[in-house]
């Protein structure tokens, strides 16, 4: 096998399109805006077998202070899962062959994180990607990581008949008040409520900075969308940003904004059920990492699906970490604040 960089959109594009674990963050565009308004250098590597692509593998790596960091996905850009991704037919494969192609494909990825010489290494996986053994035996550290997803294969009945009773409750009650549901690309409302959170002072970022979010979204706006429920006084009442690629993805929330109605609850069932209707066969809902979140999504009885992260740190890791994540917080707040 070989490994080289990828020039072309095209050709990377598709092999995501082709593959069941390819995501709208490994898209090629995607990447480049991750690289701009993180201010890293994307590396688009892919691994061949002869002239096949069997795997494509973005790294992103960022050189502050003599300290080297390569990252995939960058922190502090809402991206969950990123990595390697397989090609079309792997998962078809003999176990013994799948083993082989993995083992070929850590190696040659490992050579050129080598060659860059990082002091800190971070990968977080995507929830298909299950065999990490040859990052562990090269030393890497795992964590454990989770999400929720909701298999829309099953009828809507028995969605509704799985969540929670009192939630069932609630949402009977929100179906006669009078909600409204609009798409649209427009972010300011999303962003505004979000920067208004964040402007608590134990909270030094926001989550995700706006012009990196409007450069996204002009990229993708078919897949890309803010959906905003408003109640009988036009007053909001609930937003979130989703992507709609190959699974339904809700993406980024907002705080519970201050209304008589279960907005945010209301919401995510109004999403579950379009979801189903234009054909997704998943509903992933980020947040099962975050305890404060935890009783409010597993309400919705969603399947708890685990992913993997692995790092790996030399002597100087630690400070290269920390170098690079209190550079881009100060870019982001500075940004947010202009």
């Amino acid at each position: 096998m070989t490994v080289s960089k990828v020039d072309d959109r095209d050709t990377w594009d598709t092999f995501i399109d082709e593959s069941p674990s390819g995501l709208l963050f490994h898209k090629w565009d995607y990447l480049h805006l991750t690289a701009k308004h993180t201010g890293g250098t994307l590396l688009p590597y892919a691994v061949y077998k002869g002239d096949e692509p069997v795997c494509l593998f973005p790294l992103f790596c960022r050189r502050m202070h003599g300290l080297n960091a390569v990252f995939s996905p960058p922190p502090l850009t809402v991206i969950p899962h990123l990595g390697c991704v397989m090609s079309r037919g792997f998962e078809g494969l003999k176990q013994s062959k799948k083993e082989s192609v993995l083992g070929m494909v850590a190696g040659e990825i490992r050579d050129e994180i080598q060659a860059l010489a990082p002091n800190y290494l971070s990968v977080a996986f995507v929830p298909e990607f299950n065999d990490i053994r040859h990052y562990l035996w090269d030393r890497c550290t795992a964590r454990v990581r989770y999400t929720y997803t909701i298999d829309l294969n099953r009828p809507l009945e028995e969605l509704w008949g799985n969540l929670h009773y009192k939630l069932r409750n609630k949402l009977k009650k929100e179906a006669n008040a009078g909600l409204r549901l609009e798409r649209s690309n427009d972010i300011s409302t999303l962003h505004r409520l979000i920067a208004d959170r964040y402007r608590d002072p134990s909270l030094d970022i926001p989550p995700i900075k706006r012009e990196y979010l409007e450069d996204l979204v002009r990229a993708y706006p078919d897949r890309i969308n803010t959906y905003c429920l408003y109640d009988a006084e036009d007053e909001v009442a609930a937003v979130v940003a989703t992507q709609e690629y190959k699974r339904f993805l809700l993406w980024i929330g907002t705080p519970k904004v201050e209304s008589v109605h279960a907005g945010n609850e209301y919401l995510q069932w109004l999403l579950i059920q379009r979801a189903q209707a234009e054909g997704y066969r998943t509903f992933e809902n980020m947040g099962a990492n975050n305890p404060d979140l935890v009783f409010f999504k597993s309400r919705f009885n969603p399947d708890l699906t685990m992913y993997f992260e692995i790092e790996k740190k030399d002597s100087l890791g630690a400070i290269s970490e920390w170098a690079y994540l209190s550079f881009v917080k100060k870019l982001m707040i500075a940004a947010d604040r202009a």
